[in-house]
């Protein structure tokens, strides 16, 4: 792992300039709104040229904003703690040190998640002579349940696994360029506004990058081309089912459920619902309404213990959720 003497803490948000520019780095403007703070540093010296633009938002949002060309290789680490980061590059050529086991270097257009245990760093390392232009827009596993007015645990199981890093390996994924993100992310290096109509602009357009985004991972599958299933692909998907149906109320992940299985995630994703007209999450839901159900009909099993057993952290999801499916509550199949 290379060496690094400094490290940007999302939760202590100025601590990116200095690990880049040095302690004692000075920024050329600081704008304040009702939206936020935007604080701006202009590169011009034997390191390299351009620009690293933050912004602390209100909303509970952080942004980086970086267009630059280094002349000497800059290594940094990032501790990411609770937050996730979304990057949208249209320049990169990034090493990226996530943990011991697992290292990823990225050169070309794209998107991807970043989420690691609050615990970790990643170590990044940007070449020499390297042209490097990015957006980052980074926000709390809240704040997208709130954007897409969804509990977490209702979201597809892969965005769960994003969200919400578990274990010691954390999660990265990265994602083709759309023409809609590429012109987003074009829009917010390029912009010239300036004062306080700048933080706006900037967390409206770093708003919808995260709303584009979402939408492309979370998007029906009718939106894409079908894929092509082999008769080994069809027994793999239909014992993944054989497995999600014993073990409803502790799934696992699409992730780890590819991983065990030795299938490609997104056709495990999207044959599953070609299969059997309902997507991994919808088909766990539904085991586990089912099974709700039952209990509620055949035991005398308090509401708290039958929510529980079928894997619902919280009683009230479950009778959120039996009532929506059913049409009752919970109390109502007992009366």
């Amino acid at each position: 792992m290379p060496e690094h003497s400094s490290t940007f803490d999302w939760s202590n948000f100025e601590t990116f300039a200095p690990s880049l520019l040095g302690a004692g780095a000075a920024p050329t403007w600081i704008i304040e709104s009702a939206f936020g703070k935007s604080i701006n540093f202009v590169v011009n010296d034997e390191s390299g040229t351009g620009r690293i633009e933050f912004l602390e938002l209100v909303r509970g949002l952080r942004v980086v904003v970086f267009d630059c060309r280094w002349r000497e290789e800059k290594v940094y680490s990032v501790r990411d703690g609770d937050w996730v980061r979304f990057n949208f590059s249209l320049a990169i050529d990034i090493a990226m040190q996530l943990s011991l086991a697992q290292s990823v270097k990225v050169s070309s257009p794209s998107w991807r998640i970043i989420n690691n245990p609050s615990d970790s760093e990643t170590i990044e390392t940007i070449p020499a002579n390297t042209n490097a232009a990015w957006v980052t827009v980074c926000c709390k596993p809240e704040f997208i349940q709130d954007l897409s007015g969804a509990l977490l645990e209702d979201l597809p199981d892969f965005l769960q696994d994003s969200l919400l890093a578990q274990g010691n390996q954390g999660y990265y994924e990265y994602y083709d360029f759309t023409s809609r993100l590429n012109s987003i992310t074009a829009d917010i290096l390029r912009t010239k506004i300036l004062g306080p109509l700048r933080v706006p602009f900037i967390e409206a357009r770093g708003i919808e990058l995260l709303c584009l985004a979402l939408d492309h991972l979370t998007c029906p599958l009718d939106e894409y081309q079908p894929v092509h299933l082999t008769d080994t692909d069809r027994s793999i998907i239909t014992e993944a089912r054989a497995l999600l149906t014993k073990n409803y109320s502790s799934a696992p992940s699409v992730s780890q459920l590819s991983k065990s299985l030795g299938v490609n995630k997104n056709k495990l994703f999207y044959g599953f619902k070609m299969l059997f007209g309902l997507t991994i999450s919808e088909f766990i839901q539904e085991q586990r309404l089912n099974e709700g159900k039952r209990l509620l009909q055949q035991s005398n099993l308090p509401v708290s213990e039958v929510a529980d057993q079928v894997g619902f952290k919280h009683q009230s999801n479950f009778a959120t959720a039996m009532k929506k499916h059913f049409g009752m509550t919970p109390r109502q199949f007992r009366e």
